[in-house]
């Protein structure tokens, strides 16, 4: 059941996917997978998860949520049996730079993308856009499966987004939770349950 104060009550996790086999590439819409060192992140997370009463799962569409997502299925510590995938879920389209190697030369290009949050990617979009599109989240938080919290496994550019931390590199770490309180008058607080991170700010 739900903490019943209404000065902070809990709506849901957003939970970071593991490490991916390669971290010094822009992944974007890619199909990268976890490396074993992100599975075992996301085991962890699902661990920490498990010991909370959670309606249902939700994720991006792509391959490094779901197997992130998949092992806090697989605890059976989610009520309702079915993993919801919604690609508005995905991370910032970055364009061209999906796959490139993250060099100084191109860190400080996709700066600008950054300190511009209208500024839109070619083939990509703007942080803006992002943010709009990733408020459906709240839709699913607001929404729990038999008045239960809602787990979402998001990527480190939603959930900076959603927590307002576009200069930071890193929302958490990967395999990271974050808890999603809400108070009497409907303010939006986040509280890091698992894997704070000590990253600067800068281009992820």
């Amino acid at each position: 059941m739900f903490n019943m104060d209404p000065s902070h009550q809990l709506l849901g996790y957003l939970c970071r996917h593991g490490e991916l086999t390669n971290m010094n590439c822009w992944d974007g819409w890619s199909g990268l997978t976890l490396s074993e060192k992100g599975r075992e992140q996301a085991e962890k997370a699902a661990q920490w998860l498990s010991f909370e009463k959670i309606g249902r799962a939700v994720c991006s569409d792509l391959p490094r949520t779901v197997e992130t997502a998949q092992c806090l299925m697989d605890t059976g510590a989610v009520l309702c049996p079915y993993l919801s995938c919604d690609p508005n879920l995905r991370p910032r389209k970055v364009g061209a730079f999906t796959g490139k190697e993250k060099t100084p030369e191109r860190l400080a290009e996709f700066q600008k993308y950054l300190d511009d949050p209208s500024l839109q990617i070619p083939d990509g979009e703007s942080q803006d856009q992002l943010t709009e599109r990733v408020q459906i989240v709240y839709q699913y938080l607001m929404a729990p499966y038999e008045a239960l919290p809602t787990a979402c496994f998001l990527h480190n550019s939603v959930l900076k987004s959603l927590m307002g931390l576009q200069g930071e590199k890193e929302a958490v770490t990967p395999g990271g939770i974050v808890g999603v309180y809400m108070d009497e008058k409907g303010e939006i607080s986040f509280e890091i349950k698992l894997g704070e991170s000590n990253t600067k700010k800068g281009v992820s």
